[in-house]
């Protein structure tokens, strides 16, 4: 009862005003005396009812480096002794001491100012030993592999080993999971691995603990990795990276009923560490043996080219793939550009050439890359090898490998071409007038007048006023009769989207699919040419004036085709199907003009 009395008097009075404060003033007090080189000691300080205050202030010691910790603590007590009561307000404040060298130092006082007075703390001795940090807890930088070319895509390790653990009195070793959770977050510096830290957490994901053995003692080791494609020779710039954590000296039982059994620590050092060593290099690629071919491809490649068709006319597109396959794990692919075909000497003479590089895509180590090219003679018999020229880091060389030559068959075109002043002499000429002199006949032996009232109606004059308004009216039909006769792709045009679901048959093959649909393209336009690719059919319908949308959906399903026909894969015939139909709603206006067909 009567310590209920009391607390309600400290309250009233506390609210009427009337408590009597403690003493002003400002204490110290540090966690240790005893303290280890590059460990930091906390000190706490408080500072006694003082409402307002400037400070605290220390002087600099050599061979210490005292800081601040941001944030503050403010707390109000009372009491009530014999009647009397009396209230307590204290701000706490954290500074950390850090000793660079071993030896005896001295904290100097803490003050403030406050209503033109100066208070200060006592100074504290403590005494630096070395640290066996460096046993505890240490920290490298690693390369995989250890030394990368210019060129080369790996990766850099960050490895915090941190020694296992155990409370003898306990009996109680931690698990990686509770010595990752004393690591602290906030207070550490990660340099270029904090990205991939930051991104690993947001995932909910955190460093295993992997356990490793070091002189004899048990280690757990806990690695950040993060891609690298180095750009610069010589030891990696990996920023400024220190790692902190509370490593445990005791451990203790929660001592409540609901949680006794909770584990918690009853003792810790703060360790403090940077890596101690940076274990890679980067060397930059060598001058001497560079091929004259060489694109900037390093890794160990292989090359596989294939070529679609193998049989056409001289100037018909012909598609090659190039899958360039590495197998060193550790080529850039994104950057890997194709063998540029101008420049090797063996389709100079042959074959016409696109002058830039193709763009490629990445599947799995393989990059691939399609190609269009036309022979230029019927001389030709086969597509030469493509060579790959690449440095090789195992070997530390430059190689060449080339891939095997392709048959091919090459008809002479079935097209006459004529240069532009032929044609635009020979359109001139048949456009020059023609005059014919006429002598005799009706306009030279009949008079105007005869002309005028001469009129005779013949048997035959009736027949032919009464048949010509028939003729006129079946004139066409009669006359695209006549045409769809002389060239029967006129006949087909209109019926392409019939023939092309005919032949679309579930479960085709991507070969299957891709080459019915360049047919019937082909056939909707009435183009009779044999060996047609997807850039021609995509001409096509740029020239048909088709939805550019429309003109990308089929060229990405045609690319699709090519990847699958390649690769292996399969396409979905109702969305060929569904494009078909489309493309023929799109060209229903498009006028087909009937070539004339030699007799």
């Amino acid at each position: 009862m009567t310590r209920v009395l009391n607390i309600i008097l400290a309250i009233a009075l506390a609210l009427t005003g009337a408590s009597i404060a403690h003493a002003q003033g400002i204490t110290a007090q540090a966690a240790s005396t005893q303290g280890f080189v590059n460990e930091p000691l906390r000190v706490s300080v408080n500072v006694m009812n003082l409402e307002s205050f400037d400070g605290p202030h220390f002087t600099e010691v050599p061979g210490l480096e005292i800081k601040r910790l941001p944030g503050e603590q403010t707390s109000t007590s009372f009491s009530n002794i014999n009647g009397r009561a009396t209230q307590q307000r204290t701000v706490s404040l954290s500074f950390e001491v850090l000793a660079t060298t071993v030896g005896t130092y001295t904290i100097p006082p803490f003050t403030v100012d406050a209503n033109g007075m100066r208070y200060s703390t006592k100074a504290i001795a403590i005494n630096i030993t070395a640290s066996d940090a460096a046993i505890l807890m240490f920290a490298r930088v690693t390369g995989t592999p250890a030394t990368l070319y210019i060129g080369q895509q790996g990766a850099l390790n960050l490895e915090l080993f941190v020694k296992r653990f155990s409370d003898a009195t306990l009996g109680i070793t931690l698990d990686e999971q509770s010595i990752w959770s004393l690591v602290s977050m906030d207070g550490s510096s990660w340099g270029v691995f904090g990205p991939t830290l930051q991104k690993m957490m947001s995932e909910n994901r955190r460093p295993r603990g992997e356990l490793r053995t070091v002189d004899g003692a048990e280690y757990l080791v806990f690695t950040v990795a993060k891609s690298f494609d180095p750009i610069a020779t010589g030891t990696p710039v990996v920023g400024d990276i220190r790692l902190r954590m509370e490593y445990p000296t005791r451990l203790q039982r929660g001592s409540d009923f609901v949680f006794q059994n909770r584990l918690s620590l009853a003792g810790s050092r703060t360790l403090s560490v940077t890596p101690k060593s940076i274990d890679a290099s980067i060397l930059p690629l060598p001058e001497g043996g560079r091929p004259a071919q060489w694109n900037g491809a390093v890794g160990d490649f292989e090359i596989l080219v294939v070529a679609k068709p193998n049989e056409v006319a001289v100037g018909d597109p012909i598609t090659i793939t190039m899958r360039l396959t590495d197998n060193s794990s550790t080529a850039a692919l994104e950057g890997l550009q194709a063998p540029v075909l101008a420049n090797q000497p063996a389709f100079a003479d042959g074959f016409r050439v696109p002058s830039e590089s193709a763009s490629g895509t990445v599947e799995g180590r393989s990059k691939i890359f399609t190609q269009s090219l036309r022979a230029l003679s019927e001389t030709v018999r086969e597509i030469p090898s493509v060579e790959l020229s690449f440095f090789n880091p195992a070997k530390g060389a430059y190689e060449t490998v080339r891939s095997a030559p392709i048959p091919l068959r090459v008809k002479p075109s079935a097209v006459v071409r004529i240069n532009t002043d032929d044609a635009a002499l020979a359109t001139a000429a048949s456009s020059k007038p023609t005059f014919t002199k006429v002598e005799g006949g009706l306009l030279a032996n009949a008079s105007v007048e005869e002309c005028a009232t001469r009129v005779t109606v013949t048997p035959m004059l009736m027949l032919v006023t009464a048949v010509l308004p028939v003729a006129i009216a079946f004139a066409p039909a009669v006359v695209g009769r006549l045409r769809r006769n002389r060239d029967p792709r006129a006949h087909g045009h209109k019926k392409a989207l019939a023939h092309f679901e005919i032949l679309l048959v579930e479960g085709a093959s991507a070969e299957s699919i891709e080459s019915t649909l360049i047919a019937f393209i082909a056939r909707r336009f009435g183009d009779a040419r044999t060996g047609l690719a997807r850039k021609d059919v995509l001409e096509l319908l740029a020239s048909a004036k088709v939805e550019a949308t429309l003109v990308e959906q089929t060229d990405q399903l045609l690319r699709q085709c090519e990847r699958a026909r390649y690769l292996g894969g399969a396409i979905d015939a109702e969305a060929a199907r569904a494009l078909a139909r489309k493309l023929d709603a799109a060209t229903a206006r498009v006028e087909f003009v009937a070539s004339e067909v030699e007799p």
